[in-house]
């Protein structure tokens, strides 16, 4: 295509060095802007989701568990499952690595098919009712939804 208005990206930082990575970045972003494109960003790597995108959606299992605009979900993460990824991102202060508990348990396989929250196994606030049925996205106001029986209880635990 020779004009496109959406660029699908996966992963395209991935096993790139910093100086490569950010190469990259200026050249997508400066495209994106002389060209008007949208960009699909597809990327484990958050702060290169927190540079690039201005909105996210966070899947676990292939399910959305959270989106909304970028800087709302890095500043407010309001699923679990959000909460725990941050948290786990390794920040340069010394002894910083051993702050972040690792989540309960090991992830469960994407080919087996299950009821109710697919994070509930390794949630640290899951209920009974969390395996009943697939929490629907519920909004959170300002265009920021997330996937949880339990938000509102959460958000309360968090002083929110």
């Amino acid at each position: 295509m020779l004009k496109p208005n959406i660029v699908i990206l996966d992963e395209p930082t991935s096993g790139l060095d910093l100086s490569v990575q950010a190469t990259v970045l200026g050249v997508l972003d400066g495209l994106r802007k002389r060209l008007g494109l949208t960009y699909l960003f597809v990327s484990h790597d958050l702060s290169v989701v927190k540079r690039m995108c201005e909105q996210v959606a966070i899947m676990y299992l292939g399910r959305i568990v959270e989106m909304g605009a970028t800087d709302e979900i890095f500043a407010r993460p309001r699923h679990p499952y959000t909460q725990a990824l941050l948290a786990a991102v390794p920040r340069l202060e010394p002894g910083s690595l051993h702050d972040t508990p690792a989540l309960p348990g090991e992830p469960p396989s994407a080919s087996t098919a299950r009821s109710g929250c697919a994070f509930r196994m390794r949630c640290s606030f899951a209920a009974p009712n969390c395996s009943q049925a697939r929490p629907p996205l519920i909004s959170m106001g300002n265009q920021h939804m997330a996937a949880c029986v339990r938000l509102n209880e959460i958000e309360a635990a968090a002083g929110n």
